[in-house]
């Protein structure tokens, strides 16, 4: 299995459109946890035939981000697209923003570095948006996470995406993942179902900061599909 390479429509999209897709892709994610869930029954142990499915969440979630990037990007394209008052106006507009078009077409590895230099180039950085709190968990302080932090996990995910969808028996030993930052694994870490849950968890709040942030940039309204 190759990277996953997702081509942008040539339709025009706006921010709401775009998050809808989002949540439309990350369906499928929900359904196979929801497989796996099922299929796993209360039995204790580990069932590494399940592993793939947990593979495949993190293929389609890290897919549905990069196509969210895209649409996004688009969005804030066609929503500054001059309605006139002549035809030369829009040409010129067109012209101008045609090359952040081609690297909406063109972006493949929606890694965070990738990820910025796409959206500045349409005239937005996200960047700043990525600062939120989480739950320290087991009597620990609540965890704030900075724009820093979110580039590490995200290249993190494409890491772990990039071994999976090449193919890979053993997978980067990186932080995402539950059995190296909580067990310690140093080597040949597992994918848990815990992992492909947090991976999914991880890029909606993303596209959720993202999206937001664009809304109101744009002065659009928005109604975010997922908590």
């Amino acid at each position: 299995m190759g990277d996953v390479h997702i081509v942008c429509d040539t339709t025009s999209v706006d921010v709401q459109g775009a998050v809808n897709s989002f949540d439309n892709a990350l369906r499928h994610c929900d359904n196979i946890v929801a497989v796996h869930r099922r299929h796993g029954g209360t039995s204790r142990g580990r069932r590494f035939s399940e592993v793939s499915l947990d593979r495949a969440v993190i293929v389609l979630a890290v897919a549905a981000w990069q196509a969210a990037i895209q649409d996004l990007t688009a969005a804030l394209l066609d929503t500054a697209r001059p309605a006139g008052p002549t035809s030369i106006d829009i040409a010129r507009y067109d012209v101008v923003t045609g090359p952040v078009r081609k690297a909406i077409s063109d972006f493949a590895t929606p890694n965070a570095q990738n990820t910025r230099r796409l959206m500045v180039s349409a005239g937005f950085d996200p960047r700043p948006l990525w600062t939120y709190e989480l739950a320290g968990g087991r009597g620990r302080q609540r965890l704030v996470w900075t724009p820093s932090m979110v580039d590490s996990r995200l290249d993190e995910w494409l890491k772990v995406r990039h071994a999976v969808a090449h193919g890979h028996d053993s997978l980067p030993v990186v932080q995402a993942l539950l059995a190296v930052r909580i067990k310690g694994v140093s080597r040949d870490p597992s994918l848990q179902l815990a992992d492909a849950e947090q991976c999914v968890s991880f890029l909606n709040r993303l596209v959720r900061l993202t999206s937001v942030g664009i809304a109101a940039h744009l002065g659009a309204s928005l109604a975010y599909p997922r908590p």
